[in-house]
């Protein structure tokens, strides 16, 4: 959801009742996860993708996921 426009009271009012809704059923990290979903396919992901790994190798990158996993749990 971008927030670089001004939006009419009623939907501004709307956007922050479905993010109020999203973040209840589905909890914050979830929600985040949802929205983000929504703003792909905007920007080169192959760039972004290697911005975030860097030079990591697939053992490298399978290891944090664990790790991540883990820290989840």
């Amino acid at each position: 959801m971008s927030t670089s426009t001004t939006l009419p009271s009623e939907l501004a009012d709307l956007a922050r009742e479905g993010w109020e809704l999203l973040v209840k059923h589905l909890g914050l990290p979830k929600a985040i996860q949802f929205v983000v979903l929504l703003e792909r396919g905007k920007g080169d992901s192959v760039a972004e993708i290697k911005e975030y790994w860097g030079e990591a190798g697939i053992d490298e990158i399978h290891a944090r996921i664990l790790q991540w996993k883990e820290q989840r749990a």
